[in-house]
C-alpha cells in the first residue's frame, strides 16, 4: 500500500451489558455458533487493510483480555485498553486514539455481529473526503435505532432513537463508523457516536453514508442474540454476509407490493397487497437481499414531489415493519419521456437509462450490494419489468393483472405467490 495511511480498528466493548442475555459475560466474548463475537469481528477485519485492533474495555475487562490471549487473532495485532471512567462512545474512541498516531479509525460497537465488504466502506469513505462515515441498513427494531437517511439530493437526515420517525424511511445506523482525528477534535464534545456525532457531522455536510444489504445485527439483548444464533444455524448469516456476488430478489413496487391502480401520490393512499409482507419477510429470514426498483413518472409529471415520494417510501417501510419485514434498498426513476402534462417538471422530462426497461438502477444495485444479476430474480407486472430482467440476464416472475392472461409456470395472479416463487428460484 506504499505510504498510504492504514486505519486502525477500535472495538468499543466497555458497556455494562444490562440488557444482555448474560450480564456476567462481556458481550464481545459471548459465543455465537461456537465462535466468540470477538472472533467474528476479527474474521471480518482480516479481509481488509486493518492490521491493528484496539479493544476499549471497561466492565468485565479481564474477560476480554483473557479471550484475546486464548483466541486466534488471525495475524492482527490486538491491544486491550481498560477505560476506568466510562463517559460515552466518543470519549472511548478518543481514549483509544490517544494511544496511537494514526489519523483514521474504524469504530465497531462491540455487540454487533457482522460480515460485509469492510474495505469498500473504508475506501468510499476516504474518497468522499468526509470526516465521519456510517454504515446504514434497514433495522428490525427501528424505534430503538438512530435513523440515517440520505435524500436523492444527498442531504443526510438523522433521527435519534426515540424520536418521531413517521415519515422517515427505515434505514438506521448499523453500529459501524469511520472517524478521522480531525472529526474527534471538532465533534469531541459529543457524547455518543451513533446519535450526537452523526447529527453534528450531518449538520456540517460532513457525513458519508454507506448503505449495505450485508449482515450486521445487534446482539445486545436476549431476543437479538437468539436471532443472530438462528441466522448462523440456518445459513442466513452466510448467505447475506457472503463477500462473493450474491443473488437478490428484485421487486417492482406498483402492482407487486401495492395495487397499480389507482396510482399512489400521497402516503395515506398506499396499502400493501395481501400476503406481500409475509413473503418479503421470508426472503429476509433466508438472508436474501430484497431490492425495489420502480418507475415513478408522477414526479416528472408534477403529480407529486420528491418529498411526497420519500414519505410514500417511508410508508412502505412502516407497513412492512409492522409485519417484521423490510426491503434492503429502494431505487426509483423520477423521469418520464413525454411532455405535455400541466405542472410537469421540465428537467425530469426526456429519455434516461434509469427508467425500466433501462438497466441503470439494476447495475447500480449490483455494484452497491455485490449482486450476481444472472442468479437474481425480478418480480414484476409489466413488460417494462420483463424487459428490465431480460436486459440484465435475470429470471422473471410475472404478476398478472386482473385483465391479463396468466399462463406459464412463472405467472401468478397473487403477488405474494409470485414473490414466494422468486425466493424459490433465487434459492436454487
Amino acid at each position: 500500500m506504499g505510504n498510504r495511511v492504514t486505519a486502525v480498528a477500535v472495538i468499543l466493548a466497555g458497556g455494562k451489558g444490562t440488557r444482555a442475555a448474560d450480564p456476567s459475560t462481556a458481550k464481545v466474548v459471548q459465543v455465537l455458533g461456537d465462535t466468540t463475537l470477538l472472533e467474528w469481528h476479527l474474521r471480518t477485519l482480516e479481509r481488509s487493510e486493518i492490521t491493528d485492533v484496539i479493544i476499549v474495555s471497561g466492565h468485565l475487562g479481564d474477560q476480554v483480555r483473557d479471550a484475546v490471549e486464548r483466541i486466534d487473532t488471525r495475524g492482527l495485532r490486538v491491544t486491550v485498553l481498560q477505560e476506568e471512567d466510562q463517559r460515552g462512545t466518543t470519549a472511548a474512541l478518543a481514549f483509544a486514539a490517544s494511544t496511537i498516531k494514526t489519523d483514521e479509525f474504524l469504530v465497531i460497537l462491540g455487540d454487533i455481529l457482522m460480515s460485509l465488504p469492510i474495505q469498500d466502506f473504508i475506501d468510499q469513505w476516504r474518497a468522499s473526503t468526509k470526516s465521519v462515515g456510517v454504515v446504514v441498513h434497514p433495522s428490525t427494531h427501528p424505534a430503538d435505532s438512530d435513523a440515517v437517511f440520505q435524500t436523492h439530493e444527498g442531504t443526510v437526515h438523522i433521527t435519534p432513537k426515540g424520536q418521531q420517525r413517521e415519515h422517515v424511511p427505515n434505514l438506521s445506523s448499523a453500529g459501524l463508523f469511520a472517524v478521522n482525528r480531525w472529526a474527534l477534535e471538532k465533534y469531541g464534545e459529543s457524547k455518543d457516536l451513533g446519535s450526537n456525532v452523526l447529527q453534528a457531522a450531518a449538520h456540517e455536510s460532513d457525513l458519508f453514508v454507506f448503505l449495505t444489504s450485508h449482515y450486521l445485527k445487534d446482539t445486545g439483548t436476549p431476543d437479538r442474540l437468539r436471532s443472530a444464533e438462528s441466522d448462523i444455524a440456518s445459513g442466513a448469516f452466510a448467505r447475506r454476509g457472503s463477500l462473493e456476488p450474491r443473488p437478490a430478489l428484485f421487486l417492482d413496487r406498483d402492482g407487486v407490493i401495492n395495487h397499480s391502480q389507482p396510482e399512489v401520490y400521497q402516503p395515506e393512499q398506499f396499502a400493501l397487497l395481501p400476503g406481500v409482507a409475509e413473503a418479503i419477510k421470508k426472503a429476509n429470514s433466508s438472508g436474501i437481499p430484497v431490492i425495489v426498483v420502480t418507475n415513478q413518472p408522477g414526479i416528472a409529471k408534477g403529480f407529486m414531489t420528491f418529498n411526497d415520494h420519500q414519505r410514500i417510501r417511508a410508508r412502505v417501510d412502516q407497513l412492512l415493519g409492522e409485519h417484521g419485514a423490510f426491503v434492503d434498498d429502494y431505487l426509483f426513476c423520477p423521469h418520464h419521456p413525454d411532455s405535455g402534462f400541466e405542472g410537469e417538471v421540465v428537467e425530469l422530462k426526456g429519455p434516461c437509462e434509469c427508467r425500466k426497461p433501462g438497466t441503470e438502477l439494476g447495475n447500480l444495485a449490483a455494484r452497491r450490494h455485490t449482486i450476481n444479476l444472472e442468479t437474481s430474480v425480478m418480480v414484476g407486472d409489466t413488460d417494462r419489468d420483463r424487459g428490465f430482467a431480460e436486459n440484465l440476464g435475470m429470471a422473471f416472475v410475472h404478476v398478472c393483472d386482473d385483465d391479463g392472461a396468466c399462463t406459464g409456470a412463472e405467472c401468478f395472479r397473487e403477488s405474494s405467490l409470485a414473490i414466494l416463487r422468486g425466493i424459490e428460484v433465487v434459492s436454487c
